[in-house]
């Protein structure tokens, strides 16, 4: 029986992987599938996804340690993009910020340094190979010594990966991954290590991977985008009646679902929703309109923000995940959050977003698609204000595509909102470009060819 082993280092790996079509076919392979899960999630995973030849153990804690924390550090200073360039300067001017400053320009600093040589393949080199030659992690030979897999497959190809990688590579164990999403080359992953085989989602990331990994051509296979097969496929959706309903609002209304993006903008997210509320008491979205807040999952809102968000706005709000496990990072993406996702997607009217991948998903769907430019009542600098993200790189690809309506202000807002109300259609050939250029493959069976390729490797 061959043998696969594939860490689990993300939450999102949960609907890229464990939850795909994916996992279906390898376990029917009879493969037998060692997955490595945080400790506090071991029981979860065991429960949820049960099979003869599918194993869950503990992932050991090795990011903990200073070695393995200080090149992460190295590898995420050393990427040199214009994204990552805005990020350092960002924290180190981020409003609010409890560290002192002296810290912050110190750190700037030596990531201002490394990310300058960092636009040197050379250097880009020198930490690959320096990586490589570093002892292994005892806990980690343990797991090979257990198991013997004989292909390591990387589903995220960020820091956490990386160890992993390493250790397989020094057993001359086959190996693969991908990147798990559109972003990751801009600001989290220089491949420090190569797998033998690359599945990129889509041919824009198989360029970045060129380009930023220097990862070879001829061994980078795009596959598509195993998470959004349910979207394409539309598994789970209910009708828009039951959908609406079931949040505790009105079919008969248009829905406009506000979707928060993550850390860099909470704060004015915060604002973007009561200034919706505002707008919509002050008749400037039409009462036949009703809001739907959605999380962010990795930072679901607080339970006292949710009841506000229903009760003294009247805005629909559901938790956009589960809580499993323990730890930070005890959320996770059970069957309802991805069926809540899909519909969500599907029966929305307008998606009005930060910097998610809602951009993406919604244009998937075919749905308007207006993106937030402005902060509200705040007065921040640009290096704090949500019109900073449209000029990191993957959303800059974005933006000439012409399929999302920026708006840099409140009138702009309601402008927005009013004719996309009248019109749906309006830059409709630029959401197909957005799908074109950041989905690639839209047939549903992007988890089909990555089960595919695996089988592939294992069969050599």
């Amino acid at each position: 029986m061959k043998t696969i082993l594939v860490p689990i280092t993300s939450n999102f790996v949960v609907r890229s992987f464990l939850r795909t079509d994916t996992l279906r076919i390898l376990a029917a392979s009879g493969a037998r599938m060692v997955f490595l899960a945080p400790e506090g999630k071991v029981a979860y995973y065991r429960r949820e996804f049960p099979g003869a030849h599918i194993v869950f153990d503990a992932l050991p804690p090795y990011m903990r340690t200073r070695r393995e924390r200080l090149w992460r550090f190295v590898e995420m200073a050393s990427i040199h993009t214009r994204t990552a360039a805005m990020m350092q300067r960002s924290e180190l001017y981020r409003r609010g910020s409890r560290e002192a400053f002296l810290r912050r320009l110190a750190r700037f600093l030596v990531r201002g340094a490394l990310r300058q040589c960092g636009r040197f393949s050379l250097w880009r080199t020198c930490i690959r190979h320096s990586y490589r030659r570093l002892p292994t992690d005892p806990r980690v030979a343990a797991i090979f010594d257990r198991y013997h897999p004989d292909l390591v497959y990387a589903p995220t190809l960020c820091a956490p990966d990386m160890v992993i990688l390493k250790e397989a590579k020094k057993r001359g164990i086959a190996t693969a991954g991908m990147v798990l999403s559109w972003d990751n080359f801009y600001s989290k992953t220089m491949l420090r290590v190569h797998p033998d085989a690359l599945l990129a989602h889509t041919d824009s990331i198989q360029r970045q991977a060129m380009t930023l990994g220097d990862y070879p051509a001829e061994r980078i296979r795009v596959v598509g985008i195993p998470q959004y097969d349910r979207v394409f496929k539309k598994e789970g959706l209910m009708s828009r009646e039951a959908f609406i309903a079931s949040l505790g609002g009105d079919p008969a209304k248009k829905l406009l679902v506000y979707a928060l993006s993550g850390k860099a903008g909470l704060s004015i997210e915060y604002d973007m929703i009561e200034l919706l509320a505002r707008m919509r008491h002050a008749g400037r979205i039409p009462r036949d309109a009703q809001v739907l807040v959605r999380p962010y999952p990795r930072f679901d809102l607080p339970p006292l923000v949710m009841e506000r968000i229903k009760k003294r706005y009247g805005f629909l709000a559901e938790p956009s995940m589960a809580r499993a496990g323990t730890g930070k990072d005890s959320w996770e993406f059970d069957e309802r959050a991805i069926d809540l996702l899909v519909n969500t997607l599907h029966h929305a009217d307008i998606i009005i977003t930060m910097y998610s991948t809602f951009f993406i998903e919604g244009a998937a769907c075919g749905k308007p698609l207006i993106g937030i430019a402005f902060d509200g009542a705040q007065k921040n600098d640009f290096w704090n204000s949500a019109a900073r993200f449209f000029e990191w790189d993957h959303l800059a690809e974005i933006k000439p595509l012409n399929g999302i309506r920026l708006v840099r202000s409140e009138s702009e807002l309601a402008a927005a909102i009013h004719d996309y109300l009248k019109d749906p259609g309006l830059l409709a050939a630029g959401r197909a470009r957005i799908v074109s250029q950041q989905c690639g493959a839209t047939d549903g069976k992007a988890g089909e060819r990555v089960a595919a390729i695996l089988l592939e490797s294992i069969s050599k």
